[in-house]
């Protein structure tokens, strides 16, 4: 059975690997996971403009719910980088 996980943004759960992951490094700075296996606490966040769009917002207006330490400015700036990853595809 493969591991189930939940969007920060919509909530919806699906597997694991349809997921991004974030994690927060030493500095608390945002990284990408894209092998899904940082030994650290992450977020899940589908990969889809909406979700991208709706958790940037949040986070602007400091209404995200991010269950790890991260600094604000470093998470935009990964979420501007998997936005643009999506909309080339």
């Amino acid at each position: 059975m493969k591991p189930i996980r939940c969007c920060i943004a919509c909530k919806s759960r699906k597997n694991k690997e349809e997921f991004f992951r974030i994690v927060a490094d030493n500095n608390k700075n945002a990284i990408i996971d894209e092998n899904q296996n940082i030994n650290s606490r992450g977020i899940y966040l589908c990969k889809d403009k909406k979700c991208i769009k709706n958790i940037e917002k949040a986070i602007l207006k400091n209404k995200s719910n991010l269950k790890i330490d991260i600094k604000n400015e470093s998470i935009l700036r990964v979420l501007k980088e998997l936005g643009e990853e999506v909309w080339e595809n």
